[in-house]
């Protein structure tokens, strides 16, 4: 089993290879990469990320890996993104006044000014069920996760369908995707202990019945 984390040079993204290395076992071969060729043809692939959006995607772009992602993801075959993989899925994001991925139709929005709320979200948040799904086999619904994010997910009404979690940090955003071939998380699998390995676990089980 090859299993692909993309490299575009946005964040520690060497923790999502050790997490991922757990959750498959000894036998899989998890390789941080930038090859598209390794992209196009891994058993599954994973899509992490930390930064500023404008940068991460002139780095996709500038190394025609923002054309490999919409290819993996519309052949039909495995693919998950984490936090900022997640946000460069949509059409459009605030941060840097950013164009995204188009995946997913809809913004990525800043995090509002509240009283008694920090932005950026740092650490632990409950993330709500909102629909069954392969990413939540063995996991607890109101299960936490770990969160790292001044920018959260806002789905057009159209491509609502796809959300599967749900997070309050002062009023309801999705938290969690999942649609057809792909998974993606606003949180992060790979710092979220034994239920994010479980995450990972259930994204590689999913990735065999495609």
């Amino acid at each position: 089993m090859k299993i692909a984390v993309i490299d575009y040079e946005a964040g520690n993204i060497r923790s999502v290879q050790r997490a991922l290395q757990a959750a498959a076992g000894p036998d899989a071969s998890v390789e941080v990469t930038p090859d598209p060729a390794k992209i196009r043809d891994a058993y599954a692939v994973v899509f992490p990320g930390q930064g500023a959006a404008g940068q991460c995607m002139t780095n996709l772009n500038s190394t025609h890996l923002s054309d490999v992602i919409r290819e993996r993801i519309h052949s039909g075959r495995p693919f998950m993104g984490v936090c900022v993989g997640l946000q460069l899925l949509f059409s459009h994001l605030e941060e840097d006044d950013t164009a995204g991925l188009g995946v997913l139709p809809g913004e990525v929005r800043r995090f509002p000014d509240r009283p008694g709320l920090k932005v950026p979200q740092i650490g632990w948040n409950e993330v709500r069920q909102a629909k069954k799904s392969a990413l939540w086999e063995n996991v607890p619904d109101h299960s936490y996760f770990y969160f790292v994010h001044s920018y959260y997910p806002d789905p057009a009404q159209w491509a609502v369908d796809s959300v599967v979690g749900v997070t309050d940090y002062g009023f309801d955003f999705a938290s969690a995707f999942s649609k057809d071939n792909w998974m993606a998380t606003q949180f992060h699998p790979e710092k979220s202990g034994k239920l994010g390995l479980q995450l990972y676990s259930n994204f590689l089980k999913f990735a065999s019945t495609l």
